[in-house]
């Protein structure tokens, strides 16, 4: 009932355009967690792969089987992190697991020397997000510590920004002291001659940002990922090719003429006020149309804005096309694309991201490949 076009070329020229920005030395660690933010992750992955990306990032060891299994080969970094119960199978694949903690250190490498298997790690470290990794004393103790346990292989360490895409002079005096405290830490370890292989701190907007900050010195990685899928946070010159690689459209199913005073929709949050031409589009929550569209979302049919009106449905849609000409049944119905990109509707809801559209769309919404 719904289909997510997704243009794999324009993916490439993304790719190329943030490549091509980069010094030769700088890797490129592409996210696809989260199913690729609603692009599908396997498909996603293998045009990362033909396109040269270095390595992918996915959420939980459930995301990286699926890319293994799949036959993708490019080495992968769990950027989230994982439970001690899941350690046996996180070594039963070959990936990058983020680490944080001496307790999960320890048991990993009990693990690991069980199995006669070196466990390969990239330490997380808390620079100013609040929310998982090891503050700087404490990463580097546990830096130390790792290089004395032989199950365990320490391929990278990053940290990740709180507040990068503001252009808010505070947010930006806080971004830059994440980089400070980071690049302290860094130090102290080449200093002990403990520096992992890769550094990395730099999401899509602190990349565009910071860039100097970001990929110089120390830092030899960097993570962008809405900016491939083609919603850079910050903009700059060089960004200007980046577009976006998906489009969701649907079609109009029922044409209904109501009466003024008419209600649409659960809880009657709509009620006509002339007499009004409304059609029904076989979308709803359930396939990733936020709820709190209703009554402020819009729709593209025939080149033109129709409104949303009512509740969003568990599976369809009301919209208003009283305004636009000839609408009939079967009729294309754009909900995200070029006239209704993801940025716009994730203001609409009052999100800071288009993530949170992108993400939202479900597996019912049909995903096809150009």
């Amino acid at each position: 009932m719904a289909e997510a076009l997704i243009d794999l070329r324009q993916l490439e020229r993304n790719i190329a355009a943030v490549r091509a920005h980069l010094a030769p030395h700088v890797k490129i660690l592409f996210p696809v967690k989260a199913d690729a933010y609603g692009h599908g992750a396997v498909e996603i992955a293998r045009t990362a792969e033909r396109a040269g990306i270095d390595y992918l990032g996915v959420a939980n060891i459930g995301e990286a089987l699926e890319l293994r299994a799949a036959g993708i080969q490019l080495p992968i970094l769990i950027l989230a992190a994982s439970r001690i119960a899941h350690i046996s199978e996180l070594l039963s694949v070959d990936v990058d697991i983020s680490l944080s903690s001496l307790e999960f250190a320890l048991a990993l490498n009990a693990e690991a020397m069980r199995q006669a298997k070196r466990a390969k790690v990239q330490l997380k470290v808390d620079t100013g997000m609040g929310r998982n990794g090891a503050l700087p004393p404490e990463a580097l103790h546990l830096c130390r510590a790792i290089s004395e346990m032989p199950g365990i292989e320490m391929t990278g360490i990053f940290s990740h920004f709180a507040s990068s895409y503001s252009t808010d002079p505070d947010d930006q005096a806080f971004t830059r002291r994440q980089i400070a405290v980071f690049n302290e830490l860094l130090a102290q370890l080449d200093r002990e001659g403990l520096l992992p292989p890769l550094r990395h701190i730099a999401n899509s907007s602190g990349l565009v940002q910071y860039e100097q900050e970001v990929t110089t010195g120390y830092y030899n990685m960097v993570r962008p990922g809405i900016l491939f899928y083609g919603y850079p946070e910050v903009r700059r010159p060089w960004t200007e090719p980046v577009k976006p690689i998906l489009r969701m459209r649907s079609w109009v199913v029922t044409v209904n003429e109501l009466p003024p005073g008419s209600f649409i929709g659960y809880g009657r949050r709509f009620q006509t006020k002339r007499r009004s031409k409304i059609v029904t589009v076989p979308v709803g929550y359930a396939d990733g149309v936020i709820w709190l569209l209703a009554n402020v979302g819009e729709v593209i049919l025939h080149g033109r804005r129709a409104p949303i009106v009512g509740a969003i449905s568990m599976d369809q849609i009301t919209v208003d096309v009283t305004e636009i000409p000839d609408v009939k049944i079967g009729d294309e119905v754009e909900l995200i694309g070029p006239q209704m990109t993801a940025e716009e509707i994730a203001r609409k809801i009052g999100a800071n991201f288009s993530e949170v559209v992108l993400t939202a769309l479900s597996k019912r919404v049909v995903r096809v490949y150009l």
